[in-house]
């Protein structure tokens, strides 16, 4: 039986990206309503290399997830995606009058709407509770430290969740969701066409967002025990605190990734799988439609014709229109 290929995948705008191999592949529904494909060549040698080493590819890891999102997002950008969120009345009143895109002014308003939210779960709610906790109860400078960052910890998932479902962001939810249903589908060995992979559910053994964030709410528990200190000492140890909690966490993070789900697997991943559960939706089925293309574009060639088309560069765009 032959053996899986390993598929990394990330939301972008109206689309997907799908690593595998020596190859990145990009898939966007565009302006025109057709599927834009474009594939990259990155060989990703250091990457590798960080990678196979214990607690170094955690530091990788959470660094490459990182610029994968951003990767995404400017390299979609250049596909010319579509732009489906119509906004209401008011929006757009101010689009035709600034003469742009209607989701230009919705994906303004979701940015403003997002400040007042974080603001209110990451520093008045934490204040609010200290305040209260220690009129009741006077703690000491350490317990309340803790306090103030579990309610962090609260408000930032409070704050993500919220941002997954605002009209613009949530797309990029459900087209996680759609490339996940075909990572799950292939790994089962079925047939990958968008009839097949509507059955499969939107979680998958690996998560970068879940990664990402497990790294930040325990890292927040930590950063109370540095001592005041001045602003660029302090922030130089929370970015060692913040790589370090990498480099341990990603060692059992991995395991779980990888075990069989038996019952302590399934327990000891609840807090993974409801990460996954408020940065991932269920999709269209015309995100299914551009979730299969990426899948199909990766696994289309072989890499020997892959390689004959990027000879001359190890960085190279090929689009392709996909009915």
């Amino acid at each position: 039986m032959a053996k899986l290929r390993h598929f990394s995948a990330t939301a972008v705008a109206e689309g997907v990206r799908l690593e595998v191999g020596k190859y990145t592949v990009f898939a966007v529904r565009n302006a025109q309503k057709d599927i834009s494909v474009r594939m990259r060549r990155e060989p990703r040698k250091f990457l590798r290399a960080c990678m196979a080493i214990p607690f170094v590819r955690g530091i990788a890891r959470l660094i490459r997830d990182v610029l994968r999102f951003f990767d995404g997002l400017s390299e979609s950008a250049e596909l010319d995606p579509q732009h489906p969120v119509r906004g209401n009345c008011v929006e757009r009143f101010i689009a035709r009058i600034l003469h742009i895109y209607p989701q230009t002014i919705v994906t303004l308003v979701s940015a403003i709407m997002i400040l007042p939210v974080a603001l209110i779960c990451l520093y008045a709610a934490p204040a609010g509770a200290a305040l209260l906790f220690e009129s009741l109860f006077m703690p000491s400078r350490l317990a309340l430290n803790l306090l103030v960052a579990l309610v962090r910890i609260m408000g930032v998932l409070l704050s993500v969740a919220a941002l997954c479902r605002l009209r613009v962001f949530k797309r990029l939810s459900m087209y996680k969701g759609a490339i996940n249903k075909v990572i799950n589908c292939y790994e089962c060995r079925d047939e990958v066409s968008v009839e097949n992979i509507a059955t499969y559910p939107i979680l998958t053994r690996r998560s970068e967002p879940a990664f990402v964030l497990c790294v930040l709410c325990i890292s927040l528990l930590l950063f109370p025990l540095i001592r005041p200190m001045n602003f660029l000492f302090t922030a130089l140890l929370r970015v060692a605190i913040l790589l370090g909690v990498a480099a341990l966490f990603d060692e059992p993070f991995l395991a779980l990734e990888e075990a069989r789900m038996t019952k302590g697997v399934w327990i000891a991943r609840a807090p993974i799988d409801f990460i996954q559960h408020m940065t991932t939706l269920e999709p269209h089925p015309q995100m299914l439609e551009v979730a299969v293309c990426a899948f199909e574009a990766a696994m289309g060639k072989s890499q020997d014709e892959l390689e004959a088309e990027v000879t001359e560069v190890d960085d190279l765009g090929v689009d392709v229109a996909c009915d």
